[in-house]
């Protein structure tokens, strides 16, 4: 049985939304925007904070430095090559998805999307009141919150260009914030010298770091074409994609791991950290945290957006935005007492559905249909070769995880020592299984029409 893309009902709500699906005109602007797109809503807390996990765990400097790397270039890779699909099709990146999965699972991914960006515009929305509060001097945290959420409506609801100008702006500001946040290391150079010097045990540790750094930047992927499709096609696009992500990842993670090591007992609150570690500069370090935060959350709202439509709910861009601006805010003020250690692993744990899906994502667009043009009428309700591949991938990983609080996989914990390596499993069975089953069904599928 086979449907349109959308379905009759999700379809008349795309069909004049502009936001939503563009007229060639909007889907012209320079490849190189990407680059400050992406650098941009990765120079965050979220990243800075990854760099004091292994000054946490104890793991020396130089490995750290090389758990760091190798994670965002995989990561970053990832993104950039999902990247591709957005000016090939103009579509966003969860509608991709549905030739993968057919439409009905497809909008069950749409939905996990939703989540998905709700969780981390929460979270970014949360951590930048912290510093926003410490730069103003407002003892209510909630006064924060609200604020920031109008700041990041405002740019959100505002469309795709007001976002490309406001990422633009901030890779500049957040760019010069961040050099002087690593020269100002440059002045504790004993302390960090002092640090490389020592040798800790570091296989476990070097893999969570490995495992914390490539998942914060891969788990961009599913939004990776929202924005893509607005742009000229062509090999720029993984490029301009991948340096900015890699180069703003890897940057904001070593400057969270000298102010860690500088800070001597990080508190677990980067900002609180960063203000002392900067002082008297501190306001420098706090404007950074939540300008930071407000890069990523515009971007985060608008995906938010694009996902529930995808979902197929009867709504327009701009109101899925203010839905989802006032949802963040509700969790935001209700969870930002104990916060911190919450969110984490709630984040982790959603962080799963993610490396399986680009698996079929990447063998879908690149391997099976090799760049052919994507067919909005032929459509199957449920593409069981994605979802069979999907599926295996992600139980076949689940020995391996390891988000800690929750749950311990039998392989991570007796062999790995904790250290968690689910992703690659699950994104290495998905992209390898996908092609596999499509051609055997596709050959079962010539042969019952033959007879």
């Amino acid at each position: 049985m086979r449907e349109h893309l959308f379905g009759n009902n999700v379809q008349k709500n795309y069909q004049n939304n502009t936001d939503f699906i563009d007229s060639p005109a909007k889907k012209m602007h320079k490849q190189s925007e990407l680059f400050f797109l992406w650098f941009a809503s990765n120079l965050t807390i979220g990243d800075f904070a990854v760099g004091f996990i292994p000054v946490i765990l104890g793991l020396n400097l130089y490995l750290s430095l090389l758990a760091f790397l190798i994670g965002n270039l995989l990561g970053s890779a990832m993104v950039g090559i999902v990247s591709l699909s957005g000016p090939k099709t103009g579509l966003p990146q969860m509608v991709l998805g549905f030739r993968a999965f057919g439409l009905k699972f497809g909008k069950a991914m749409s939905v996990l999307q939703y989540i998905n960006t709700l969780g981390w515009l929460t979270v970014n929305i949360v951590l930048a009141s912290f510093a926003f509060s410490l730069a103003f001097h407002l003892g209510n945290y909630i006064v924060s919150i609200i604020i920031l959420a109008i700041i990041i409506f405002v740019i959100s609801f505002s469309g795709r260009k007001t976002i490309s100008y406001f990422e633009r702006s901030m890779s500049a500001v957040l760019g010069l914030i961040f050099i002087f946040i690593i020269v100002s290391g440059i002045y504790h150079s004993s302390s960090i010298l002092n640090y490389a010097s020592v040798s800790y045990p570091s296989g476990i540790a070097f893999g969570i770091t490995l495992a914390t750094s490539f998942s914060y930047i891969m788990s961009w992927a599913p939004y990776a074409s929202d924005y893509s499709r607005f742009n000229e096609d062509g090999h720029g696009i993984f490029y301009y994609t991948f340096l900015g992500g890699f180069i703003a990842s890897i940057w904001s993670e070593i400057a969270g791991m000298i102010v860690a090591i500088i800070s001597l007992n990080p508190s677990g609150n980067p900002a609180t950290d960063l203000s002392s570690v900067l002082h008297p500069y501190g306001i420098i370090g706090l404007f950074a945290i939540f300008l930071g935060g407000i890069a990523a959350d515009a971007i985060n709202l608008y995906s938010n957006s694009i996902s529930l439509l995808t979902a197929g709910i009867k709504i327009t861009r701009k109101q899925a935005s203010v839905l989802g601006i006032i949802i963040a805010g509700i969790l935001s003020l209700i969870t930002y007492a104990r916060f911190y250690s919450f969110y984490e692993d709630f984040l982790f744990i959603l962080d799963y559905w993610i490396t399986p899906w680009i698996g079929i994502m990447i063998s879908d667009f690149f391997i099976v249909n090799k760049l052919t043009k994507f067919r909005t009428d032929i459509i199957p309700g449920f593409n069981y070769a994605g979802i069979i591949s999907y599926l295996t991938g992600l139980l076949l990983s689940i020995p391996f995880m390891d988000p800690g609080v929750v749950y311990e996989g039998i392989i991570s914990k007796l062999y790995l020592g904790g250290v968690d390596v689910s992703y690659y499993v699950s994104f290495t069975v998905a992209l390898l299984m996908y092609p596999v089953i499509t051609k055997i069904i596709n050959k079962r599928y010539i042969s019952n029409n033959a007879k």
